[in-house]
Parts: structure tokens; C-alpha cells; sequence
């Protein structure tokens, strides 16, 4: 890579299956998620070269006007990764499953690391993709002159550039980083300011060194790095959807369920609310009980009740996993 001059409550539920057995969990893959989101993706666009064995490998990077996502092959690329499956469908008809999602830090020349963000961690895949389409989603455009592609950042700095190959791709090769441990620099004066103003960017403590804005503030003359808070700090939290990506389509085919209380007012008897809600027709039930344990009982008297009533079968009963729900009276 090259660089111009230095100056320019998460709410969580699982399946419990009632009356329908499940298939046996694949413990064979360690690759599979058992939780996490799910994505499918469609790029028909992009044609990206499968690898043959373990072995097979390519570290160049190739910036691809087709391709609608980042994507790798390499999991040891990654300085941060989360699990997420699903399965990506490439221009030639190849269906493949995705594995995780993270960032990629790189250095640039002169030392500043930058972060390729939601980069799809594909294992099978020997293709590194760089989208230009995501790159300008976030503001950072990409040129092509005389051979060479420019991409900068939303401050109009250089970030790469990219010659022409003879096939007329243009490829990069990144120098992968990993985010530097604050604590082993900590005997560092750039360091120490760092962690002292909140992990404030070193062009910024630069900054108010060179216009006197802070008494005792040494001038700060280190390169942009990212340490690990650092990374942790810029990640952000998805929204909740606005509308649920499956509904039930008859009754008792997915029931939700969470014991509350003790509440307030408490009830004469002190007891708790255990609260069911179809997930079809909306229908709430209210089961009082004494103490948690009783919840087991109470679930087997409700779907006796419900499935009569309703002459359906109940199918998935969904809990947040609490101790009430994970005893093994309640499995049985």
C-alpha cells in the first residue's frame, strides 16, 4: 500500500423443540455457527476462483467493480471476527457457505493502519475482493487514470493505489496488521497521551501539541496506529429489525415464552407471571406461579390445554434459555 506525505440489551432466544424432533447438530464442522446472524448473499457479478485444497492460497487483493461485498478466504487476515453463516452465490452458479464476518487492519506506508470493515469470511474461496461499490457506500471514492486506480478516504487522503495488471484487473497487496496492545506500549510518551484522552487519534493529539491547547502535552509525532480498544470502540450495534423475519402460519406453530416477577404490585400470594404469546394469532396467556420450578408443570398444562382448544399441535415453544427453562424437568 502506499500513502501520500504525513502532512495532507441485546435480547437473545432459542429454539426448544416440542413435538418435532430436530436433526443431530453437525459437530464435525468447526466452521459452523450455532448462533449468530444469518446473511445470503447473491454475487453474479462476481466470479472469484475456488480453491482446490488447503494450500491453495492467493495474498493479492483484487478491487472488483462487480463484486457488492468485501470478501476473504483467510480467516488469519482477520484482526476482529465474528461468526455469521449463510451461503454466497457467485456468476458461475457455485453456491458456497459463508462463515464470518470482521474487519481487516493494514499498514500503510509510513506505519497508519487502516480498516477494511464487513469483510465475509468465505473459506473455500481463494480470491481476495476488495468491492469498490461498498468502498464508496462510505464515502471513499476510487479514480482510474492512465493505468493506475486511486482510492482515497473521506478526507480526500490516499489510501492505495492499484497499477493495471496484464489482464486488465487492478490488485493490491496489503500489509496485514494486528491491532497493537496498549499495554505493552504503555512505557511510550504517544501511548500514554493516547490512553489519557480517551484514545484520541495521534494526528489530533499532533494537533493540539503544535497550538499549545493543552498545558504539558508534549508534541506528539507517532504514526496513525489502532490498538485493541481502539478497534472495540469503532464497532457498532445493528438496529432490531422492524419487521420479524419469520412469522408463525397457523396457530401454536411458535409460541413464545418468559416468566417475570416478582412484580409490583406483587399479587396477594406473591406469585409471578408467566407470559405465553402465540406467535400467529397474537393470543396471550397469563400462568401465575409460585416459584420458578413450577414452570415445567405449568407448560405441560398449557399445551395440553391449548392444543385441545385449538385442535393444533404445539410445535416450537421459544425461551430466552433462563435456568427455569434449561432444567431437566423441563427437557423431559
Amino acid at each position: 500500500m502506499q500513502a501520500e506525505d504525513e502532512d495532507n440489551t441485546l435480547l437473545m432466544a432459542t429454539h426448544t423443540e416440542v413435538a418435532v424432533a430436530m436433526p443431530a447438530e453437525d459437530t464435525a464442522n468447526p466452521y459452523t455457527p450455532t448462533t449468530g446472524e444469518q446473511v445470503f448473499l447473491n454475487e453474479e457479478r462476481a466470479h472469484v476462483e475456488l480453491r482446490k485444497s488447503e494450500s491453495d492460497t492467493d495474498t493479492a487483493w483484487y478491487l472488483d467493480t462487480g463484486a457488492s461485498n468485501h470478501m476473504t478466504g483467510e480467516a488469519s487476515v482477520f484482526a476482529e471476527l465474528n461468526k455469521v453463516s449463510g451461503t454466497v452465490r457467485f456468476g458461475d452458479g457455485s453456491l458456497v457457505d459463508i462463515c464470518g464476518r470482521g474487519t481487516v487492519m493494514f499498514a500503510m506506508d509510513g506505519g497508519r493502519h487502516r480498516a477494511l470493515t464487513n469483510v465475509y469470511w468465505i473459506p473455500r474461496i481463494k480470491t481476495n475482493i476488495i468491492s469498490i461499490g461498498q468502498l464508496d457506500e462510505i464515502g471513499c471514492p476510487t479514480y482510474v487514470e492512465n493505468g493506475m486506480m486511486t482510492i482515497r478516504d473521506r478526507q480526500k487522503k490516499l489510501i492505495a493505489k492499484a497499477p493495471r495488471m496484464r489482464n486488465r484487473l487492478y490488485m493490491v497487496h496489503l500489509h496485514i496488521e494486528k491491532p497493537v496492545c496498549l499495554a505493552a506500549h504503555m512505557g511510550e510518551d504517544a501511548w500514554i497521551w493516547h490512553a489519557r484522552f480517551g484514545h484520541q487519534s495521534f494526528e489530533s493529539l499532533e494537533k493540539l501539541a503544535r497550538k499549545d491547547m493543552v498545558r504539558g502535552l508534549p508534541m506528539i509525532n507517532h504514526v496513525e496506529q489502532l490498538c485493541e480498544a481502539c478497534l472495540a470502540g469503532k464497532h457498532r450495534r445493528a438496529p432490531f429489525p422492524q419487521v420479524a423475519k419469520y412469522r408463525a402460519t397457523e396457530p401454536l406453530e411458535l409460541v413464545h415464552g418468559d416468566l417475570c416477577g416478582p412484580i409490583s404490585p406483587p399479587t396477594p400470594g406473591g406469585k409471578r407471571c408467566f407470559l405465553l404469546v402465540d406467535d400467529y394469532s397474537r393470543y396471550m396467556w397469563i400462568v401465575l406461579l409460585r416459584t420458578k420450578d413450577e414452570a415445567p408443570e405449568a407448560i405441560r398444562r398449557f399445551q395440553a390445554g391449548a392444543e385441545v382448544e385449538s385442535r393444533h399441535t404445539l410445535r416450537v415453544f421459544r425461551t430466552d434459555r433462563g435456568g427455569e427453562f434449561t432444567a431437566t424437568e423441563f427437557a423431559d
